[in-house]
């Protein structure tokens, strides 16, 4: 019995950790070092627009559409010195889906956090 339940322990930790690695989506992000807030998030509202919603077909299916409405919050964005959290809202026909993209200017990647 104590075999089974540590079994199923270890499937539920390791489904937690596909669960959470599939809500993150790192991608390269063009230069924006020295950029303020408003310019980050105009740069990662046209990176999803120009590029994510084109790479990820599921997006796309769960949305129900191809070109949703895509908005930033730029009073939630917060950060300094080259790295930001910024909040994205895309609309589809279907749902909403609501963003957390931590930008690394010096590394120019962003990560798509669900």
């Amino acid at each position: 019995m104590k075999k089974i339940g540590i079994a199923l322990c270890a499937a539920c930790l390791l489904t937690s950790f596909i669960a959470s690695a599939a809500e993150s989506n790192k991608v390269k992000f063009p230069n924006c070092e020295g950029l303020d807030a408003d310019a980050v998030g105009d740069s990662v509202k046209n990176d999803y627009q120009q590029n994510r919603i084109v790479r990820w077909p599921h997006e796309r299916e769960k949305l129900g559409q191809a070109d949703p409405v895509i908005w930033v919050n730029s009073k939630e964005i917060t950060g300094k010195n080259g790295q930001w959290k910024v909040p994205l809202t895309v609309r589809g026909m279907n749902t909403d889906i609501h963003y957390t993209v931590v930008v690394d200017c010096k590394d120019g990647t962003a990560d798509y956090q669900s």
